[in-house]
């Protein structure tokens, strides 16, 4: 039998598939990319949201590619404007990246962390990219992690803060993210996970007809089933 993923009770003690975190991720990216496509839309950007189907080369130089795809990304009209057909279509014209990018993460111990907070650091803020703020979304442990490019230094700030809606400042004017329309997602997963738990018991207390090995679910059906199937009552 699969394994169902509760999103709401995620165990910080598990160990992960990269499957199973496949899935975890896909259902949480999705109402940050569409409350962000919203507020691109609606408020006449005109910039290019992007998930994890679209790839970015953060390489410091043209010479070696390192290709990589945040959970969700934002790229401005001002870059996307500037773009050739190489730099759209594949990967060899000159690199450009977005300037924000979120990341969605089950942190469950000190090294996932920090490989988060390496690739935030040295590849989305590393040396020539245009990332200007970066969050790194836990909702494991509702915590998110804002990254801002600080100009006076080769690394951003990092700040940890609450689980509360998140405004995108001056890199996305206008715009907060509001953390309970991820809330709903969990909360939507939860009440799947319970009608498949649902599902799953009937299974189990189902019964076999003793004559034609039908799969019967209670005492009541079984005797209707008898009574017309097999004994031919009037």
């Amino acid at each position: 039998m699969k394994k169902k993923l509760n999103l709401d009770e995620l165990d910080l003690d598990n160990t992960y598939t990269d499957e199973e975190l496949t899935i975890i991720k896909k259902h949480l990216k999705i109402p940050i990319s569409r409350q962000l496509g919203n507020w691109n839309i609606q408020t006449d950007q005109n910039g290019i949201v992007t998930t994890s189907q679209g790839g970015f080369n953060f390489s410091p130089s043209n010479r070696r590619k390192n290709i990589l795809a945040p959970d969700v990304a934002f790229t401005s009209e001002e870059t996307y404007l500037k773009l050739d057909e190489k730099q759209l279509w594949s990967f060899d014209g000159q690199r450009f990246t977005p300037e924000f990018v979120v990341e969605v993460a089950i942190i469950t111990n000190d090294a996932i962390l920090n490989e988060f907070d390496n690739r935030m650091k040295n590849d989305y803020f590393g040396a020539g990219t245009s990332v200007k703020l970066g969050w790194l979304i836990d909702p494991t442990n509702s915590i998110i992690w804002v990254y801002k490019k600080n100009n006076n230094e080769n690394s951003p700030t990092r700040r940890k803060c609450n689980w509360e809606n998140l405004d995108g400042g001056n890199v996305l004017p206008g715009f907060t993210l509001d953390v309970s329309k991820i809330d709903d997602i969990l909360l939507l997963e939860e009440e799947n996970d319970k009608k498949e738990d649902g599902k799953e018991d009937d299974k189990e207390d189902e019964e076999e007809c003793p004559y034609c090995n039908l799969k019967i679910n209670n005492v009541h059906n079984m005797m209707k089933h008898l009574d017309k199937v097999h004994l031919n009552s009037n």
